[in-house]
């Protein structure tokens, strides 16, 4: 891959973060990495806290990183950083909720002092959909790499093939305290965490299948493609689709079939402008969409599918109403 350089990573709590900026650090080396941690985090980088912190101007601190690093990690969101990041240089782990909710009490209790329960610790909204609220604002397939904490080792191997690095597995940060890698919860308070953080639980499970089918991919040496709906209005549900997809490895749009039950009845390029995928930097200057209505010959009841030519993925998928 070219332009890779430097890679945003978002390090959300309790994801096996520290291991891999620990990692990415040895590889890349302590002169072109850079952490922001806050201002009172030693970790910090001195550019990050001179612009970032004492003279609040975070363009002359994204300069001083584009010039200098190859790498920025840092316990921030998103869209902190998003206006000098193009989303394929920005990478993450997630966690399933659960285990992640929990190693976050037990860090919290022991280095910040939290007094209160498990409890109180899962019903406070600070706490909830941490990771979700990460990476919001952008379309999450847009990410250049979203890694499994549960996979860890697989992850890194993935990392490293997509973006032709040598990141070592290392396992650091971790609770010596705990007997086991996974914490045994409770029904009552799963119950409590999935009621908290269910954007968080949609999002894990939206990371799983992306890590499953983007392994499948780079294992058949298949281009790594990205794909995603967009809003239609609920007049129209049924009624058409409006989708994004892209491959950032490629400068053609993508090209795909209209499956009607299964059987090929029309062909689109996905190389309509959306404004949002312009203004992230995603692709082709955000001509990465299409809307298609459906035609007449499209009756009730049918299935529509929409595959994309290289890769044969179903990228799309809707029923007629």
């Amino acid at each position: 891959m070219n332009n890779n350089f430097p890679l945003f990573f978002i390090h959300i709590p309790k994801t096996a973060g520290s291991s891999f900026r620990v990692a990415a650090e040895q590889y890349f080396g302590s002169d072109a990495t850079y952490n922001d941690y806050g201002i009172d985090n030693n970790e910090t980088h001195p550019d990050i806290l001179k612009y970032e912190y004492k003279l609040k101007d975070r363009y002359l601190a994204a300069k001083s990183i584009k010039q200098n690093a190859k790498f920025l990690s840092g316990h921030v969101i998103y869209p902190k950083y998003a206006p000098f990041f193009p989303p394929k240089n920005v990478v993450t782990f997630v966690r399933h909720p659960a285990q992640q909710v929990r190693s976050h009490f037990e860090h919290f209790s022991r280095l910040h002092g939290y007094e209160g329960s498990f409890a109180d610790f899962i019903k406070e909204n600070r706490f909830a959909n941490m990771q979700f609220r990460a990476l919001n604002g952008v379309w999450p397939d847009a990410l250049g790499f979203i890694g499994i904490t549960e996979r860890y080792n697989e992850s890194i191997a993935l990392f490293n093939e997509y973006y032709e690095t040598d990141v070592e597995v290392l396992d650091i940060n971790k609770n010596s305290a705990k007997s086991s890698d996974a914490y045994v919860l409770s029904e009552d308070e799963l119950s409590l965490i999935r009621k908290m953080n269910h954007q968080d639980f949609a999002l894990y499970e939206y990371a799983l299948k992306r890590f499953e089918l983007h392994q499948s991919l780079l294992n058949r040496g298949l281009p790594l493609i990205r794909f995603g709906e967009l809003h239609v209005a609920p007049r129209d549900k049924g009624m058409q689709f409006n989708i994004w997809g892209c491959c950032y490895e490629q400068e053609d749009a993508l090209a795909a079939d209209i499956l009607l039950d299964d059987i090929v009845v029309d062909e689109v390029k996905l190389a309509d402008y959306r404004p949002l995928a312009a203004e992230r930097r995603i692709h082709r200057d955000g001509f990465i969409g299409k809307a298609y209505r459906y035609p007449d010959s499209f009756k009730k009841g049918q299935t529509v599918k929409v595959r994309e030519k290289q890769t044969q993925v179903i990228i799309f998928e809707d029923t007629v109403i």
